[in-house]
């Protein structure tokens, strides 16, 4: 049976005249930027135990901070483009939300450092409200729009998840300040960070992903079938593993771990089908760390699931090392690679898209640099592969080296990056209403 459906032309209409989607994207680039610099001013935070305040507080700034306002730029203008209709949502709704994360995060980082779970909690709080929005967003989105495959309930789907991370964040904030939980912290923890990790981000980008690399590749969407059963298996594979991470229960969570990790290889194979069906060939930088994030993602998938495995009896390392690819490398080598389309895209749309045909422009590609994204892809993929060695030989003198590395190729993106977003100060904006074809 065919399994090869083609990427339909979808009309792109700009999100709060792009500023909206750019605003969340740059407070993560910013985040991201100040992550980079406090791993390579303190790379011993790797070496410390996961519940320690200084590492709770760079996974949140890193999280929370860096990933989760990429993903929520991105989410915010994909969303009517996948779907096919306009969000069912005022815009000042939406940059309330932007108030209440941004504020939430700083809260949220600076409360884990100090140690004083009360604000840990408020930020939590602002956060969370923040995340309703985007909710009752999705969902009414979601159920004006006639789309019901994968990729469109791949946006409420996360959300719900993100819904659920937010909340419990709050609670767990609260127990740790007064125990009324009688679980231990550590499966709390751990169940927490695979609903945040795994629920909103492993759920998005199962969905996203065929929606942007068809875009950007010009490729056919194939195995569609396999693009529902990794989806769905993903999702009996979290409510499991999450279940059994909150009780402590192995049967659960290893059956969980296996659920996600076969719905991943699913999605996986989709994947690989439709970038062999591209009709560019070339990838440039920022697809290369998408395709590399994902590979990545794969792998941790694989760790994960020897650390279920091998349960108490793994080395410790192995546990950090599992949270740097997935953190450090599967998501930020995905997200930051689609920022290097994405705002490029905005961008161009905000700064040239109404002179577009009456005058000469630019092209997006253009505005931002290859050489950065380039000289960052190849060093953060060495400072990766050093950080796994560094742990593995627990040699402080060589993560110390990595984190360095890692923070060098973070600033030449941030380079490129600026060299990008400096188009829109001394070109006349474009209207909200700006729209454009992408095939």
């Amino acid at each position: 049976m065919n399994d090869v459906a083609r990427a339909p032309a979808v009309r792109v209409t700009l999100v709060a005249g792009g500023r909206l989607p750019l605003a969340f994207i740059i407070l993560g680039i910013v985040a991201f930027g100040v992550a980079a610099a406090s791993l390579a001013a303190e790379p011993g935070l790797l070496l410390l135990p996961h519940v320690h305040p200084h590492v709770l507080a760079l996974v949140h700034l890193c999280l929370p901070g860096f990933l989760l306002s990429i993903g929520i730029g991105a989410l915010y203008q994909l969303m009517p483009v996948v779907l096919g209709t306009p969000l069912t949502f005022p815009a000042s709704g939406a940059w309330l939300h932007f108030g209440l994360h941004s504020i939430g995060v700083a809260l949220l980082v600076c409360g884990f450092a100090t140690g004083r779970f009360s604000v840990v909690a408020t930020g939590g709080i602002l956060v969370s409200a923040g995340v309703l929005l985007l909710l009752w967003a999705t969902w009414g989105t979601f159920l004006r729009s006639r789309r019901r495959d994968a990729v469109a309930w791949s946006f409420p789907l996360a959300v719900t998840w993100l819904a659920g991370t937010t909340l419990s964040g709050v609670v767990f904030a609260l127990n740790r300040r007064a125990p009324f939980i009688p679980v231990s912290v550590l499966a709390l923890l751990r169940a927490h960070a695979h609903v945040g990790l795994a629920g909103f981000f492993v759920t998005l980008l199962q969905g996203a992903t065929f929606q942007l690399i068809p875009m950007f590749t010009l490729a056919d969407l194939k195995r569609p079938r396999w693009i529902r059963a990794g989806l769905g298996l993903g999702q009996l594979g979290l409510l499991v593993l999450t279940a059994g991470h909150a009780v402590d229960h192995y049967p659960l969570t290893l059956s969980g771990a296996l659920l996600l990790t076969i719905g991943l290889g699913a999605t996986g194979a989709a994947l690989a089908a439709t970038l062999r069906s591209r009709r560019r060939r070339v990838l440039e930088p920022g697809l290369k760390a998408f395709v590399g994030g994902a590979v990545l993602a794969g792998i941790a998938a694989g760790v994960g699931l020897t650390l279920v495995l091998t349960r108490d009896t793994h080395p410790p390392a192995l546990t950090t090392l599992y949270g740097v690819w997935v953190i450090g490398g599967a998501l930020t080598g995905m997200l930051l690679g689609m920022v290097c389309k994405i705002v490029p895209f905005l961008v161009w749309m905000r700064a040239y898209g109404p002179r577009a045909g009456r005058h000469p422009v630019p092209l997006a590609t253009a505005l931002g640099s290859h050489l950065l994204e380039n000289i960052w892809l190849g060093s953060h993929a060495t400072a990766l592969a050093t950080i796994g060695a560094a742990l593995w030989l627990d040699s402080p003198g060589l993560l110390s080296l990595a984190t360095g590395l890692f923070a060098a190729g973070g600033a030449a993106l941030l380079g490129s990056i600026g060299r990008t977003l400096r188009h829109l100060w001394p070109a006349p904006l474009a209207s909200a209403t700006v729209t454009a074809r992408v095939t």
